[in-house]
């Protein structure tokens, strides 16, 4: 503490890093993550951020579920937060909300769920599309809770819904709401800017799932970009495996049909045949059957 009232962050963090306090078998466990999350602080405060992940494992996620954990359960998440904003891991950091907001203390409290639920719907349309953030997302929307927050009921919705975002449209409507969150400018004007691209990244599947074809001109209109920053976002998509695309920029055309291999068109269609077949013997079993009881039900009258 007087190393920390000096402004000596690192050394102070150096001389409670050397405290191997998880080995202490006479202090309490809340005494121990508590010591514990104290080192985390310290190593985010000086940027160790390879040493404030080593610390992190030490702490069971499991064991701070417990009731007599919830302040240090919130207080672990939130280093949790500085720790992932750092590579701006935006779908951990969504957990990390999540988990705060299932504590039964937030709970307890309204602005506190409010606060932790509206901050995992931010940062769940802030995480890049994969099938994990779909499946978050998605979960997220079916929460009963979120009836009391349509601001951020609408900012998923618009995410899940397969239409085109109009960015000053979009943000025009969450502008004043979002600011709340994003604390300050610096931080403000890179989470829009993670926004943004996200947005543009739902146009672009949208656009992929409804056109197998469409000229570069009309792509940049859609989605109020420069040919550069089209064949920027396009080519992110492909390489993350969101899309499949091709350009060809000397028509200026964008394809977004995939030509099937011979081989997979071969192997479908028997896969098809021997589906037609099965078909078939089933329908001629169930015929024969029915000519059976019908024939047993004539001799018997």
């Amino acid at each position: 503490m007087i190393l920390i009232a000096q402004g000596k962050i690192g050394e102070a963090a150096d001389i409670l890093q050397e405290i191997q306090v998880e080995t202490f078998g006479q202090m309490d466990k809340t005494e121990k993550t508590d010591f514990i999350l104290e080192q985390m602080r310290l190593c985010l405060d000086k940027k160790d951020y390879i040493k404030a992940q080593i610390l992190s494992k030490k702490i069971s996620r499991k064991a701070i579920q417990e009731a007599d954990f919830q302040d240090l359960k919130l207080r672990y998440y939130l280093l949790m937060v500085r720790f992932y904003s750092h590579d701006s891991k935006f779908l951990e950091i969504c957990k990390c909300y999540q988990s705060m907001y299932d504590t039964p203390k937030v709970q307890d409290t309204e602005a506190e769920w409010k606060k932790y639920l509206a901050l995992t719907c931010i940062f769940a349309c802030l995480a890049p599309f994969d099938n994990e953030q779909s499946d978050l997302i998605n979960r997220i929307y079916e929460d009963k809770k979120l009836q009391q927050l349509p601001v951020y009921k609408s900012l998923l919705k618009t995410f899940l819904t397969k239409e085109l975002i109009r960015w000053p449209k979009f943000q025009s409507m969450y502008t004043e709401d979002l600011n709340r969150y994003f604390v300050a400018k610096t931080s403000e004007q890179n989470l829009w800017g993670d926004l943004q691209k996200r947005v543009v990244e739902h146009n672009v599947r949208v656009i992929a799932a409804y056109y197998s074809k469409i000229t570069m001109k009309r792509l940049t209109e859609l989605l109020d970009l420069d040919s550069a920053a089209v064949e920027t976002f396009i080519s992110d998509l492909v390489i993350n495996k969101s899309i499949f695309a091709k350009i060809d920029r000397p028509k200026g055309i964008v394809s977004f049909k995939k030509i099937q291999d011979p081989n997979e068109a071969l192997n479908d269609w028997g896969h098809n045949i021997n589906d037609l077949l099965g078909l078939l013997e089933r329908t001629c079993h169930l015929i024969h059957r029915e000519s059976m009881v019908h024939k047993v039900d004539d001799q018997m009258s």
